[in-house]
This record gives structure tokens, sequence and C-alpha cells, in this order.
């Protein structure tokens, strides 16, 4: 009798303890896996800092090229207009005083009663040498014009394109940090995508 009591006694608190020890290990698990899902939190908000903060870089990247290039467009614009109007003001000059000069030839030709071919001759020679100039200064301008459309078109592509090479390099640098980063081995890389 003694001996079955003894018994029940060591299997009732071998149950427990087993019980006591069963409950523990579950709630220290329990723990283990709030603390991983906590983790996994953490790193998915720096990810989201890090996406907002390439974003914010990328429009500021891209305000300071239009205004660089709205810039470049005005000086270009500004550059154009003094250069028309110089080569304007110098072709109308030169026309005044070729008008003149032809209004002084004739007129001497006409005063010293000489025939009336030699001043049809000078005309004509005037007025050619007028057509002459205003197609080379016409000629000038187009060609100004079309060497600061070009440069401009240059820069703007030189400043594209470097750029386009610092963030390629910038993204290679940052590839480099988060895939050596010490989260990386264990959370499966979650940066490595950018």
């Amino acid at each position: 009798m003694i001996i079955i009591i003894n018994i029940i006694i060591i299997s009732s608190l071998s149950s427990s303890s087993l019980s006591s020890s069963s409950s523990s290990s579950s709630s220290s698990y329990h723990h283990h896996h709030h603390h991983h899902h906590h983790h996994h939190l953490i790193i998915i908000i720096i990810i989201i800092i890090i996406i907002i903060v390439i974003i914010i870089v990328i429009i500021i990247i891209i305000i300071i090229i239009i205004i660089i290039i709205i810039i470049i467009i005005i000086i270009i614009i500004i550059i154009i207009i003094i250069v028309v109007v110089v080569v304007v003001v110098v072709v109308a000059l030169v026309l005044v005083l070729l008008f003149s000069l032809h209004r002084i030839i004739s007129s001497s030709i006409v005063i010293s009663s000489s025939s009336s071919i030699i001043v049809t001759i000078t005309n004509n020679i005037v007025m050619v040498v007028i057509v002459v100039i205003i197609i080379i200064s016409v000629i000038i301008i187009i060609i100004i014009v079309i060497v600061i459309v070009v440069v401009l078109l240059l820069v703007v592509v030189i400043v594209i394109i470097v750029v386009i090479v610092i963030l390629i390099v910038n993204n290679f640098n940052n590839r480099k940090t988060y895939r050596s980063a010490h989260f990386c081995s264990e959370f499966g890389c979650y940066i490595k995508s950018f």
C-alpha cells in the first residue's frame, strides 16, 4: 500500500515538473518569436526611410538640373540677343554709310555732268555691295545662333550624363555597403534590391 502511494506521489511530481518545464519553454519560444518579429519591423522601417531619402535626393538633383538648364538657356538667349543687336547695328551703320556715299557719288557725278552710264554703274555697284553685306550679316547671325544652340545642347547632354554617372556610382556604392551589412545574412538581405 505504501509503495503504491509513493509511486503516485512520484508520478504526480514528475508530471507537474514536466508541465512546468514545457510551459516555460513555450513561453520562451513565444518571447523569442516576438523579438524576431520586432527585428523585422525595424528593418522594414529602415528600408522605408532609405527609399524616402533616395527619392528626395533624386528630386533635388532633378530640380538642380532643371535650374541649371534654365540658367544656361537664359544666358544663351541673352548672348543671342546681344549678338543680333550688335550685328544689326553694325549692318545699319554700314548701310547708312553706303547710302550716304552712294548719294555723294551720284550727286558729284551729276554735278560734274558726266555720262549717265557711270552713275548707273556706281549705283549698281553700291546696291550689290549693300545686298552682299546684308546676306553676309544674315549668314553670320545664323551661324552664331547655330553654334550657340549646339553648345547649349552639348552642355545639357554633358550635365545629364554626369548626373546619371554619379547616380549609378552612388547606387553601386550603396549596394556594396548594404551587402556587407551584418543583418544581411540573418534576414535574407531585404535592402539588397536597392
